[in-house]
């Protein structure tokens, strides 16, 4: 792929979770994220990669992007495995790689530990039984419906490997959803001001390439940055990928090469609704689900889109989601957005423009409200490759 423009000073960074388990020295890495920082915004882009990416690898070709750091081994790519998974995804995604940081299991869990701790809103129901050595049962069932919760480092990774009532690319929205959840914890704590004194831990749980000269330098970055301008983007959908079965390698993900081009075009770029570009617009939730922890969960959606949530008021219940427009002018409007975030149909915007409201719009969460609807990942397979039929035999002449 072309090299992706992108602006002066970006930094790109490489998010690895390795399935490397104790006293293994090799693993694929099934989670794959690229990270661009923007230090003068500042903002972040973060670029999720399935793990069976159909992807070209140099020196070994063809092959499931979450094999490339094992395959340096086989063909002795100068660097090893860091330096062949950068050449990896600058070649299939035109973007330089300047850093990476890789963990496995473990260290998930005690990076998640060491910040006391995320506290996660969980968008779609989430149900599954893990082995557990810590359990007298040896398992431990882990169920939790939509709302916030607060998951210590065990639960963490327990909720960004779980596929049993979802998908690999849900699992992507939760891999995200932890990283920022543990930069927001370490900057509430103040952690990033104490990086000289927390180096020595962390190097014992990351693999990385990246000094303490260059933390210390994007940690005022990271002080400066809003969650708001924090973008998420993920490689998935029919207009960018195909399943696909091919020998020895199983099922894959094909590219659609001309639109994920155009899709990397944006997804590398700053935010365009960042604080700094332009007013975000606002928007209070009003709860009338029946779910007393939903309307925290619809802000945080919401929030994630770009839009701000003043307030969050409960509310009777009532049967359907409504959307009240106070806006004056339908120039730049997103309505049609909140329409397609809630599945509302016309009948449920109420027009009722007002100059100078404290508010944008109003979301009326009524009982069909789906949590999980505005997540994106409900429901969506890739489109298999249809194969040939068998020929039908003409019937015996008589």
């Amino acid at each position: 792929m072309p090299l992706i423009g992108q602006p002066k000073g970006t930094i790109n960074i490489l998010l690895l979770g390795s399935d490397r388990r104790p006293g293994e020295d090799v693993a694929r890495t099934d989670v794959m994220m690229i990270v661009s920082i923007f230090p003068d915004v500042p903002s972040v882009s973060m670029i999720s990669v399935p793990r069976d990416y159909y992807a070209w690898i140099p020196t070994w070709g063809l092959d499931k992007i979450n094999t490339a750091y094992l395959r340096a081994r086989t063909t002795g790519y100068p660097g090893g495995g860091p330096a062949l998974i950068k050449a990896t995804v600058e070649y299939n995604f035109g973007l330089p790689i300047h850093y990476y940081a890789m963990v496995d299991f473990n260290s998930y869990r005690s990076i998640v530990d060491a910040v006391g701790g995320v506290d996660i809103v969980v968008e779609c129901g989430f149900h599954d039984t893990y082995p557990d050595d810590e359990s007298p049962i040896g398992q431990t069932d882990i169920d939790l419906e939509p709302g916030v919760h607060h998951l210590d480092g065990k639960y963490a990774l327990w909720y960004v490997r779980s596929r049993w009532n979802t998908s690999d690319f849900d699992r992507h929205r939760r891999q995200q959803q932890v990283v920022r959840a543990i930069l927001e914890s370490a900057l509430n704590q103040n952690m990033l001001a104490r990086i000289p004194e927390l180096w020595g831990v962390y190097q014992e749980s990351v693999e990385t390439d990246m000094g303490l000269p260059e933390m210390l330098s994007l940690a005022p970055v990271a002080m400066r940055l809003d969650m708001r301008d924090i973008k998420s983007r993920f490689i998935r959908g029919t207009n960018l990928l195909t399943s696909m079965s091919v020998p020895l390698r199983g099922a894959v993900l094909a590219p659609h090469y001309e639109e994920l081009y155009t899709f990397m075009q944006e997804a590398a770029q700053p935010p365009v609704t960042s604080r700094a570009a332009q007013r975000a617009y606002r928007v209070e939730v009003w709860n009338g689900s029946g779910n007393s922890g939903w309307g925290e969960v619809a802000a945080y959606r919401l929030r994630l889109e770009g839009y701000e949530v003043p307030a969050i008021h409960q509310t009777d219940g009532t049967a359907r989601t409504l959307i009240t427009d106070y806006t004056t002018t339908s120039k730049g409007s997103p309505i049609a957005r909140l329409m397609t975030l809630y599945k509302r149909q016309q009948r449920d915007v109420v027009a009722e423009p007002t100059e100078g409201s404290p508010i944008d719009f109003r979301v009326t969460l009524g009982w069909d409200y789906n949590p999980c609807d505005g997540t994106g990942t409900v429901g969506w397979r890739p489109t298999p490759t249809p194969m040939p039929e068998p020929e039908t035999p003409p019937p015996p002449e008589p």
